[in-house]
């Protein structure tokens, strides 16, 4: 905790939403697709629904970071277990306010080179920066990490997963992995060029275990011994708890995941303050709590809903036990994230 002289220095803040992750199931695709439409194509698919709840969480940050969990591979779309997503999911998440796309996880290589070289080119053609995944050595050792200025403090975000699922990653292209010396070589290269804030995002741990294992624990500790400022994990599909300055899992934003506990996901605020003397420091951060609604559970599509606003409002979803599911999920892991 800073201490009350250096909070009352405080001249301005700056905060950056971290959403989890953002997956494309069969379901999805299917709900998403425009009858009579060409499936083959991809803006035969409309998102909108998705993020619409959110819109005014995410307008309220300075910057806003997501994890990516698929490939844009091209046709034929598919989801598990090897997924390729219409870029018009990308292209809604940037409409929505998305001011960077994590690329590095297990599923970025399900379309081997080609569906690697096109994710990168779709990514371009967007618009948003993306990180995580480069075109050569060139490009990672200018690239990695990405580093840019939110409201005048240089913020690097170093991105890297734990595997790719047993792909291996064609040459020339490279996926962050998450090794020791590529690590920390990148959290050395932030430092090397300034920047104020390093946040360490790593895609890690064991899928649907509310708790952080040994080796996440161990990878956090070094992290923040090696320079990072926060860490802030996915991949797990459920949310691990919130241990600041280390969030474990953000757990889903938006799946058609149903088992225990992978419908309740967080975003999580992070708060960056500058003092006077110019002194940057993390000044706290907020857990919040979404819901992805599936189908027939609030309205007729995906959409994500944040649960403290609609814990009260039963009556506006579709079906009963949905709503009921979200409230007792809600209160069941809330000690996760909330002290």
């Amino acid at each position: 905790m800073p201490s009350i002289s250096l909070l009352l220095a405080v001249v301005d803040t700056v905060s950056i939403l971290f959403l989890g992750d953002i997956m494309q199931h069969k379901e999805q695709l299917r709900s998403a697709h425009i009858p009579g439409t060409d499936t083959l194509i991809s803006s035969s698919y409309d998102y909108s629904s998705y993020f619409r709840h959110i819109r005014p969480m995410i307008d309220s940050a300075d910057f806003t970071v997501a994890n990516m969990e698929f490939c844009l591979g091209g046709p034929p779309f598919t989801g598990y277990p090897s997924f390729s997503a219409p870029e018009t999911l990308a292209e809604e998440a940037a409409d929505a306010g998305v001011d960077l796309f994590l690329c590095a996880n297990n599923h970025i290589c399900d379309r081997g080179r080609r569906g690697l070289i096109s994710s990168i080119e779709h990514y371009e053609s967007i618009g948003v920066p993306f990180t995580g995944i480069y075109r050569d050595s060139l490009s990672e050792a200018s690239d990695n990490p990405y580093i840019t200025d939110i409201g005048g403090i240089s913020v690097a975000f170093v991105n890297f997963t734990y595997g790719t699922n047993g792909v291996r990653v064609p040459s020339p292209l490279i996926v962050n992995l998450m090794d020791e010396e590529t690590v920390r070589r990148a959290i050395t290269r932030a430092q090397n060029a300034g920047a104020d804030i390093i946040i360490a995002l790593p895609h890690w741990g064991p899928e649907y275990v509310t708790s952080p294992s040994d080796g996440q624990r161990e990878w956090a500790e070094k992290l923040l011994e090696w320079g990072a400022d926060a860490v802030i994990g996915g991949h797990p599909h459920v949310v691990q708890p919130v241990e600041p300055p280390v969030v474990y899992s953000l757990g889903n934003l938006i799946s058609n995941m149903s088992r225990r506990d992978t419908e309740l996901g967080l975003a999580y605020r992070l708060d960056i303050a500058v003092t006077f003397w110019g002194t940057v420091f993390i000044a706290g951060g907020e857990a919040i709590p979404l819901w992805c609604s599936r189908p027939g559970g609030y309205e007729e599509g995906y959409t994500i809903l944040p649960v403290k606003e609609f814990l009260d409002r039963q009556d506006e979803f579709l079906n009963k036990w949905n709503h009921e599911k979200m409230k007792t999920t809600y209160n069941r892991l809330k000690t996760l994230f909330e002290k």
